[in-house]
């Protein structure tokens, strides 16, 4: 089926082709009516039984995605559907911003973020298997996705995750199976949908532990060289290779209960999944009810072997005071003991001469005196030695690891770091940590790569030991910037207004700590932009950051066209509310102007990030928006971005 750029479909005008799945195409389209963007789903009629049978899924699957789009906002909105020119199309919300498949081409996800995109889709996946809803006077008691897969979820401009396309299965019912499987993609089915054609909720949660293991690796569980092959390494119901370092365990026992051969040892629903990911996410212990883990347990518990050995709870030291104990008369269980006549009394002397008592107790105060001194005369020169050899190991690059060093000077300051005698060694294990957490900062500054949380969260611990060591301003300063770094990221991920402002206090503080620094604008930038969506407020805060040396790369033009465009794009949408009135020129204008500021920063850094997919979406926006403004004041000419 080929729907070129520029043709036109009813209202619709086709702009790019987005993707294909099964018998569909998706297409970025322009609703010439209400001008806003739409993703356009276009199946083509024809003879097929199989095709006709897959539209009519998709006409009942419309009702039941907009019951569940209506309680869950990362269910994509259905705006109109019907058929038309010999295509039977459905008309969704766009949703821009990157597949996750996108993003896991560029190596696998930090476990926290990883599991943070699943626990959202498994809240999804929880929605959609217990939607209860009559349709045409038919009951659905829930439904399934039946093709969850990276391609499938998207992240959007906002950080937001967002589930696409319920596919062929969404109009079915739990109780019912497929009589197909290809429509899913291979490398995520079940054993029992490969087996069987079963596509239910299990089926679903198969598909996300699959998917949540590449997240964590970067790879899939199962490989093979052809379909064929991977098929039968997934109904040989042998578990994957557990997910290696750096998973942690907690996460790699979900993963592993997840995908485990026997289905009645899996996640019941989606909610038991989501619950042992929280547990994870917080810090809390996962409690794996898998059969297995369970056998492990009981097979080996830590002190069971010697409770065995001692019959009634009665070990070998009740058994000697068995033998050595008093007996009833007042004898002991000596065999050789016999009665003994009472020891004559005992002649007592004078006492000994007070001078004499007064001149020993004395002497024995100034030896006590003296040894005391000589312990700690002795004890201080080990303290100054063993801190001199700490810190010429460090110097020496002897031990270079932090954990290391923190572990050697706990142990070494002994709940005492500030003693004079440990001047030296304080000060180079207080660097160490310092120079730890600049590692972390620099990298962000000069985005030579990544920094996710766990980063941060590193850099905070290293920034916690350098101010244990040396309480000071240079250490309370790399603190709360950590601390403002991660709670922006929660914040936006949640999208708590309670976390974002703790990120603003924690930015500002850093600021006071360190005012020539510009790292503290620059994460209040980002806050502004993701966060409050102030694009006014992040400008100031990269203007400041610039005014403090900083040289604004590709990452800040980025989040600056972000904020252009997500202020355009609610600013159009508002217009909509004052249609017809005098204000709507004046915020249409002003939408217009702010679309022109991103275009142009987005052409400024492409092929950067998403820059050309985002020149597309301005492009197509600012099209509507001057078509609209053209509309209202026929003597402004329309232009065509470049």
């Amino acid at each position: 089926m080929i729907a070129p750029a520029g043709r036109k479909l009813g209202k619709y005008e086709i702009r790019q082709k987005l993707g294909r799945g099964g018998m569909a195409d998706v297409y970025l389209a322009d609703d010439g009516e209400l001008h806003h963007p739409v993703a356009l789903k276009l199946i083509e009629h024809a003879a097929d039984p199989e095709i006709s049978e897959i539209i009519e899924a998709e006409r009942r699957g419309i009702h039941l995605q907009a019951h569940l789009a209506a309680i869950d906002s990362r269910v994509v909105r259905i705006y109109d559907s019907g058929d038309l020119d010999g295509y039977f199309y459905v008309a969704m919300e766009y949703v821009d911003g990157q597949d996750l498949a996108e993003l896991l081409r560029r190596g696998p996800l930090a476990p926290e973020a990883a599991v943070d995109i699943a626990i959202a889709v498994a809240e999804t996946l929880e929605h959609a298997h217990t939607l209860d809803v009559a349709i045409d006077g038919k009951d659905f008691h829930g439904i399934v996705h039946g093709d969850i897969k990276p391609k499938n979820i998207r992240i959007d401009s906002r950080g937001q995750v967002r589930v696409l396309d319920f596919g062929i299965a969404k109009a079915l019912s739990l109780s019912r199976r497929l009589t197909r499987n290809e429509y899913g993609s291979v490398p995520y089915a079940s054993p029992e949908r490969l087996d069987f054609g079963q596509v239910d909720a299990s089926s679903d949660l198969w598909s996300l532990g699959v998917m949540l293991y590449e997240m964590v690796t970067g790879l899939q569980p199962y490989q093979a060289d052809s379909t064929e092959r991977l098929e039968r390494m997934i109904l040989s119901r042998i578990p994957p290779p557990p997910a290696p370092d750096p998973c942690p365990e907690p996460l790699r026992r979900i993963l592993r209960k997840a995908m485990a051969p026997d289905a009645d040892m899996r996640y019941r629903d989606a909610r038991s999944f989501a619950a042992d990911l929280r547990a994870f996410r917080e810090g809390r212990p996962v409690e794996i009810s898998n059969k297995d883990l369970d056998a492990t347990r009981r097979t080996y518990r830590t002190g069971d072997a010697t409770r065995r050995t001692i019959p009634n709870g009665r070990g070998s030291d009740t058994e000697t005071r068995r033998t050595s104990g008093p007996l009833p008369n007042g004898r002991r269980s000596d065999p050789g003991w016999q009665a003994k006549a009472p020891a004559p009394p005992v002649k007592t002397k004078p006492g000994p001469n007070l001078f004499l008592n007064f001149m020993r107790f004395t002497g024995a105060v100034i030896l006590a005196s003296l040894l005391y001194g000589a312990w700690t005369i002795t004890a201080e020169y080990l303290l100054w030695k063993h801190g001199q050899q700490l810190e010429r190991a460090i110097e020496t690059e002897q031990i270079t690891d932090p954990d290391q060093i923190w572990a050697r000077w706990t142990e070494l300051s002994k709940g005492n770091p500030s003693s004079w005698l440990l001047y030296g060694p304080r000060k180079v294990v207080r660097q160490k940590f310092l120079d730890a957490a600049d590692r972390v900062i620099d990298a962000y500054r000069t985005d030579t790569q990544a920094v996710y949380e766990k980063d941060w969260e590193r850099a905070r611990t290293m920034a916690q030991r350098a101010l244990s060591a040396n309480p000071d301003d240079d250490a309370r300063y790399r603190l709360r910037l950590a601390d403002g770094q991660i709670a922006r990221i929660n914040g936006t991920a949640h999208n708590s207004a309670a976390e974002l402002n703790l990120a603003v206090e924690d930015f500002t503080e850093a600021h006071r700590l360190m005012p020539k620094s510009p790292d503290p604008e620059l994460g209040l930038a980002r806050v502004y932009v993701y966060g409050f969506k102030d694009i006014d407020r992040a400008w100031q805060a990269l203007q400041q950051a610039s005014r403090l040396g900083y040289s604004l790369g590709n990452r800040e033009k980025q989040q600056l066209a972000d904020g252009y465009r997500a202020r355009a794009d609610s600013t159009w949408w508002d217009s909509r509310k004052v249609r017809g009135l005098p204000e709507e020129k004046d915020q249409i204008s002003r939408a217009a102007g702010d679309y022109k500021r991103a275009l142009q920063l987005y052409q400024q850094i492409a092929p950067y990030g998403n820059a050309n997919a985002s020149i597309v979406r301005v492009g197509v926006s600012l099209v509507a928006v001057e078509f609209r403004l053209h509309q209202l004041d026929p003597s402004l000419g329309r232009e065509t971005p470049q």
